[in-house]
């Protein structure tokens, strides 16, 4: 009889584990994630969002990146397009990052981007 009640439990306690809050969590293997703050030619911001944030806690500043042809767009959003017209101050994109090797003549830190994944 102990067998049959542990069974459930397991399954509740795996359930509880793979229901994260997704629009917040990083992908695993991503360099950076989170909201994206600003959207602008061909960059983005991302940080937290000032509605996530808690006085108490502290958090990295924003981080500007560059989107070139070859940044791959994967989620929700599938090109630089689509993000400049869904994106909105008030609508939260969250957006997992993976920055490309190092790359001469650019303004934000060498941290152009070779894929995103956008969650609406």
């Amino acid at each position: 009889m102990r067998k049959i009640a542990v069974f459930p439990l397991l399954i509740y306690i795996f359930l509880l584990i793979g229901c994260n809050n997704k629009e917040k969590s990083i992908i695993f293997g991503a360099d950076y994630g989170g909201t994206i703050l600003e959207v602008v030619d061909d960059s983005i911001v991302i940080g937290t969002h000032p509605d996530d944030m808690s006085s108490e806690a502290s958090y990295e500043g924003p981080v500007e990146v560059v989107i070139d042809d070859n940044t791959e767009f994967t989620g929700d959003i599938s090109s630089l397009e689509q993000l400049k017209e869904q994106y909105s101050e008030d609508k939260k994109l969250f957006a997992s990052i993976w920055a490309k090797e190092k790359v001469e003549n650019n303004d934000f830190d060498n941290q152009v981007l070779s894929k995103i994944n956008i969650k609406k």
